[in-house]
């Protein structure tokens, strides 16, 4: 009697255990079935390839079996993804609609705990090379040295082994009449392509944001005085030369646009350029971005004037500020008629008008800073003019810290700034 029911215990034990198991096992394949989805796993794949700090290295196979795929090998592909999100939109697009681009593709290589297919990416590989002026040139490819490129004459190269496709950052090193030059670019690696690196120099001025610090080629190379300004003489111009600014407002970084190939925008002529800091005397103080992020001054030199995202023009803001300094509208508001500064503003103007006769009103922006994407502070003046009591009068009014917000095509202001006592 005892051993029947030790047996029955026993038996509904295993019931139980093997009840547990696949109940388990139905949990752990439906999520195992959603989680390996193809599309889910091709979301995974797209987002590490946008993160040179993830190793995807098992992810990833290469079209040629003689490229070793690693962890190193893989960053510039990462961060070309990284630096452009209309090329992972489209990446991802073709991935799921098993578009072969001919240059990364999907395919299925093992499974995951045997069951569930296993997605990689195969890439395919280049051989590209450098081209340089000089003889006893150097070349470093992301910071790892190549040697001496060969050649004769003007014609020097070295070719960059097997790589796959990505940003590299590409340095050639030679010495001209005693004196060390070195032309750096980021470079976009889609071909088996030649890559100019020829060395020139040339002298240009960076004019931006008061103490902002510049950078070339992703290394900051300066810092602006606080006036947004630093000359670069006799600088080596590159192929693919990027330049940006970086500084910050309210204690948050920001950062320009990209200025791209120098090179080209530089003629090589003003690397004999006799300028100094004087040349480029009587700046006023910066007042955001001009029609073109290069562009020659009066005299002819270089300034490079990084642009900045969303920033308003000098003659955009002046034309709001007028409008609303004369007449309060409550659409050029941010929050419209609930924004504060617009009630105060309505009833300064009535108080301001009364008993006022001939009143004319003149806005002069005084400066223009970034305050984040898509934001602005803006310094300005309002002159007023008018007849009270029969007696002509002018009245001069500063305002500092203004800030403007770009939403889509619109600026908009978010509050008009402190009066200055």
């Amino acid at each position: 009697m005892a051993k029947n029911k030790v047996e029955r215990s026993n038996k509904h034990k295993t019931l139980i255990v093997v009840a547990f198991l696949i109940v388990f096992g139905g949990i752990f394949y439906a999520y195992g079935d959603f989680y390996y989805q193809k599309d889910k796993q091709i979301d995974r794949l797209v987002q590490n390839l946008q993160r040179p700090n993830v190793n995807i290295s098992s992810y990833v196979s290469a079209a040629n079996p003689d490229m070793k795929v690693t962890n190193e090998s893989l960053k510039p592909l990462q961060s070309y993804f990284k630096e452009n999100k209309n090329a992972v939109k489209e990446l991802k697009s073709n991935l799921k609609s098993g578009k072969d681009g001919g240059q990364i593709w999907l395919i299925q290589s093992g499974s995951h705990f045997l069951i569930f297919p296993k997605y990689v990416l195969r890439v395919k590989v280049y051989r590209p090379q450098v081209e340089t002026n000089h003889p006893n040139s150097f070349l470093s490819v992301n910071g790892r040295s190549l040697g001496k490129m060969e050649g004769g004459d003007q014609n020097f190269y070295q070719g960059l082994g097997m790589v796959f496709p990505g940003r590299y950052h590409i340095a050639v090193s030679t010495k001209v009449q005693d004196r060390d030059l070195k032309a750096d670019s980021v470079t976009n690696i889609w071909s088996d392509k030649t890559i100019n690196m020829t060395i020139k120099t040339g002298t240009f001025q960076v004019y931006s944001v008061p103490n902002g610090e510049v950078y070339i080629n992703d290394r900051k190379v300066k810092k602006l005085d606080k006036d947004g300004r630093a000359i670069f003489k006799n600088y080596p111009l590159s192929q693919n030369m990027e330049l940006y600014v970086r500084s910050s407002y309210d204690g948050k970084p920001i950062k320009s646009y990209k200025v791209k190939d120098l090179s080209s925008s530089i003629e090589s002529e003003f690397s004999k350029s006799d300028d100094t800091v004087s040349d480029y005397g009587n700046f006023p103080a910066y007042n955001g971005n001009q029609k073109d992020d290069v562009y020659q001054d009066v005299e002819g030199d270089y300034v490079v004037n990084p642009h900045w995202p969303g920033l308003i023009d000098e003659n955009e803001a002046e034309k709001v500020l007028t409008e609303n300094y004369t007449k309060t509208v409550e659409d050029a508001f941010e929050t419209g008629k609930e924004n504060a500064d617009y009630k105060a503003l309505q009833k300064a103007i009535k108080l301001f008008n009364k008993d006022k006769s001939h009143l004319k009103l003149e806005v002069q922006v005084t400066q223009i800073l970034p305050a984040g994407k898509n934001y602005s502070e803006v310094d300005y003046q309002l002159v007023y003019k008018y007849t009270y009591k029969k007696k002509k009068y002018r009245k001069v009014i500063n305002y500092h810290d203004a800030i403007f917000h770009k939403v889509g095509d619109k600026q908009l202001i978010k509050s008009l700034g402190k009066k200055e006592k």
